[in-house]
C-alpha cells in the first residue's frame, strides 16, 4: 500500500479546489453553431411576418408587371445582339489586376508557389479578346470563376473571417436553363469566358451549350415555370434525370401534357457537337408554378421556410447561398431583378440612410418605415432580409444566411472555434439585430451587427 503525506494530499486538495475555481469562471460558450436567437426565436417564417391575409399582394399587380418585364428584359439581355462595345471592357479581367503581387494561399493552406498569376494571365489571353462570342445557355448548376481556373484561392487563412469558406476565384453560381453569352475562351480553349444576366465569369465548355434563334424564340416566349424549392429533380418522361432545381430556377412550360401532379417544362440538353436541343421534362407541382408568383407573404413564408437551416456558400459554393444569393434568388420568383453582390442590393431600391443612428434608433426607424419581405438591411459586406417585429419582444427580426460573428480568440482553456476570429453560424438562420450578444469573446461594438448596420433598401416600388 501506498501512503501518501499529509502535505502531499493537501496540495493535491489545493490544486482540486483551484481546477474548480478556475472552470467555475471561465466563460461560457453556447454550443458551436449556436446563439441564443437561435435557441429563443423559432425558426419558423411565418411567426414575425404581419398576417397581411393569404391574397393580399405586398407590390401593387401593376408594379409588379412592369417589375417583372424589366426582369425579363436583363435576364435575356446576353442573347439580344452583341455590338462588341465590351470588347475593350477591363472589368471581365479585374482578377488578373487584383492579384498582382498579392500573396495567396491554395487548397492546401499554404502559399501558391510563384508564377501560378502568370499561368492565369496566359490562360485567360486577355490580349485576343474577344476570341470566341456567341449565344449560350447553361445546361447545369455552372460555377463562374474569376479566374480560368477551379483549383481555389484563400487570402490568409490565418487572418480573421479568411480561408475555407471563401474561395477567392468562386463569383458566383447560376442554375441550368439560364440564358448566357460566350465572349472569349482561354488559350487552350478549355474555359469560356460568359456574361450572365447579373454577373460574368468562367465556366467549362461542356457546362454551356450553343443556342439558334429557334431555341431562344422559344424560350423567350414560352410562359416561365419558376422553381420554388431545392433539390427539386426535373426528369424526362421516362423518370430519368434530367436537370437539377433550385429556387430561382426559371423554365419554359411544355405544351406536352404531363402526369397528375406534375408540370412539363422545357430543359435544355447539350448534344455532342455542342448545340443545345429543348427536351421535354416534368416537375413536381409542390416545386415549382407559374413565374412570377403573386407577391404575397404566404408564397414568401413558404420559399423562405424551404431555405431556412442551408449551409451557408460563399459564391455558390457547394450549390449553397452566400447572403446576396439568397436575396436574389428569393426575389427573382416574384419578378425582382437583384443584383449579385451585397454592395450593389444596398442600392437595388429606395435607400433608408441609418448611419447616424445609434442601436435603438435604428431599430426603431426599421420597426417604422421596413416592409416586411421586401426590405434588406445593409452593413458593410452582408444584407439581412427584414421579417417583421418578434411578437414577444417587439424588436425587428431578420433571415439572412451568415458565415461567423466576429470574436476574440478565446485564450488558455476556453472553448475553440473552427475560424480564427469568427463564431461560425454557417448556415440561413432567423435572428435579432444582435446575434451572440452574450457571447464572452464578442468583439464589441463591431461584433453586433445592429452597429454596424448603414441603411435598409426598400424593393418591388416603381
Amino acid at each position: 500500500m501506498i501512503r501518501r503525506s499529509r502535505p502531499l494530499l493537501l496540495l493535491l486538495h489545493l490544486l482540486l479546489v483551484l481546477v474548480l475555481l478556475l472552470s467555475a469562471c471561465a466563460p461560457r460558450f453556447p454550443p458551436p453553431g449556436e446563439v441564443s436567437d437561435l435557441r429563443l426565436l423559432p425558426q419558423e417564417t411565418g411567426l414575425y411576418v404581419p398576417r397581411f391575409g393569404e391574397t393580399e399582394h405586398l407590390i401593387f399587380e401593376l408594379d409588379q408587371q412592369q417589375l417583372a418585364s424589366d426582369f425579363l428584359a436583363r435576364y435575356f439581355a446576353p442573347w439580344d445582339e452583341w455590338d462588341g462595345e465590351s470588347a475593350d471592357d477591363p472589368d471581365l479581367f479585374w482578377g488578373l489586376r487584383r492579384y498582382q503581387d498579392r500573396e495567396v494561399y491554395g487548397e492546401n493552406l499554404l502559399p501558391v508557389p510563384g508564377g501560378w498569376l502568370d499561368e492565369m494571365t496566359r490562360r485567360s489571353a486577355a490580349e485576343l479578346f474577344p476570341s470566341l462570342v456567341h449565344p449560350a445557355v447553361t445546361v447545369g448548376p455552372t460555377s463562374l470563376r474569376v479566374l480560368p481556373s477551379f483549383a481555389p484561392v484563400f487570402n490568409d487563412p490565418a487572418s480573421a473571417g479568411q480561408g475555407f469558406p471563401f474561395d477567392m476565384l468562386q463569383n458566383s453560381l447560376i442554375p441550368a436553363g439560364t440564358p448566357v453569352r460566350v465572349v472569349h475562351a482561354s488559350a487552350d480553349g478549355d474555359w469560356y469566358l460568359v456574361t450572365a444576366p447579373h454577373v460574368s465569369g468562367w465556366v467549362r465548355p461542356w457546362e454551356v451549350a450553343w443556342v439558334d434563334a429557334s431555341f431562344m424564340e422559344a424560350f423567350r416566349d414560352g410562359e416561365l415555370i419558376a422553381v420554388t424549392r431545392d433539390h427539386e429533380v426535373v426528369r424526362t418522361p421516362h423518370g430519368m434525370y434530367a436537370l437539377h432545381g433550385r429556387v430561382g430556377m426559371l423554365l419554359p412550360r411544355s405544351d406536352e401534357p404531363a402526369p397528375a401532379g406534375m408540370i412539363a417544362v422545357h430543359t435544355p440538353q447539350r448534344r455532342a457537337d455542342g448545340w443545345a436541343e429543348s427536351h421535354t421534362a416534368f416537375l413536381s407541382e409542390q416545386g415549382g408554378e407559374p413565374w412570377p408568383l403573386p407577391a404575397t407573404a404566404d408564397r414568401y413564408v413558404r420559399v423562405l421556410d424551404g431555405l431556412l437551416g442551408q449551409p451557408y456558400g460563399w459564391g455558390g459554393m457547394y450549390e449553397n447561398r452566400d447572403c446576396s444569393a439568397l436575396v436574389q434568388d428569393v426575389q427573382a420568383l416574384f419578378g425582382i431583378a437583384m443584383p449579385r453582390n451585397s454592395r450593389a442590393q444596398a442600392q437595388a431600391g429606395r435607400v433608408v440612410d441609418l448611419s447616424d443612428l445609434d442601436a435603438t434608433q435604428k431599430e426603431r426607424r426599421i420597426l417604422e418605415h421596413g416592409v416586411p419581405l421586401l426590405t434588406i438591411v445593409n452593413l458593410p459586406g452582408h444584407v439581412m432580409l427584414y421579417l417583421g417585429p418578434d411578437p414577444v419582444t417587439g424588436r425587428p427580426v431578420v433571415l439572412h444566411s451568415i458565415w461567423g460573428l466576429r470574436i476574440e480568440e478565446p485564450k488558455g482553456r476556453a472553448a475553440r472555434v473552427s475560424t480564427p476570429g469568427r463564431w461560425v453560424l454557417g448556415r440561413t438562420v432567423i435572428t435579432t439585430l444582435t446575434p451572440g450578444m452574450e457571447l464572452p469573446t464578442l468583439i464589441r461594438p463591431q461584433g453586433l451587427l445592429v452597429e454596424r448596420v448603414t441603411s435598409m433598401t426598400i424593393l418591388g416600388e416603381r
